[in-house]
This record gives C-alpha cells, sequence and structure tokens, in this order.
C-alpha cells in the first residue's frame, strides 16, 4: 500500500521514482524521514543512501535531512511532499 509521508530536508534530495532503490522512512531527529535502501552485493557497501539531484548518490542515510547534516552550501530546506511503499 502507498503511505503519503511530509518531512523537511533539502529541496535536492531526489525522492523521484528513478531508482531501483525503494523509499524508506526512518527516525532522525525526532522526525519520520525517507532515505533509500539499495540492493548491494554484500555487507561492505552502503545499503541506505540518498540521492541528490546535484551531487548524485550519497552514502549517508541522514544526508541533507536537516541543516545540521548538509552536505554542501546548497542546501536549501524545504517540505517534501512523497509516497512510499508500506507493509501497513
Amino acid at each position: 500500500m502507498k503511505k503519503e509521508i511530509k518531512f523537511h530536508a533539502c529541496e535536492h534530495l531526489d525522492f523521484s521514482d528513478n531508482y531501483i532503490a525503494k523509499k524508506e522512512p526512518i527516525q532522525i531527529g525526532g522526525e519520520v524521514k525517507l532515505c533509500w535502501v539499495r540492493p548491494v552485493i554484500d555487507e561492505t557497501y552502503p545499503q541506505l543512501v540518498q540521492f541528490c539531484k546535484k551531487r548524485g548518490r550519497m552514502n549517508n542515510p541522514e544526508y541533507c535531512t536537516s541543516k545540521e547534516t548538509k552536505g554542501c552550501s546548497d542546501y536549501n530546506e524545504i517540505e517534501h511532499i512523497t509516497t512510499f511503499e508500506s507493509e501497513e
């Protein structure tokens, strides 16, 4: 079932459906936000990541989800409204 989620993060984070990875809700700083769970060949590769429209894959699920975790000077916080597949 598709579930809608609203959260604040950088405008450049990409939550489009253009990836093989699956959108996954995670708790970050008291707020539920989304990251991506990507298929990996073994555990030495990061499974939880973010995708940035400007910089590509970022190997940290908290990347640019707040001003404190911003990865560059282009950080601009917006409210994301997107959906993800939920088991509930």
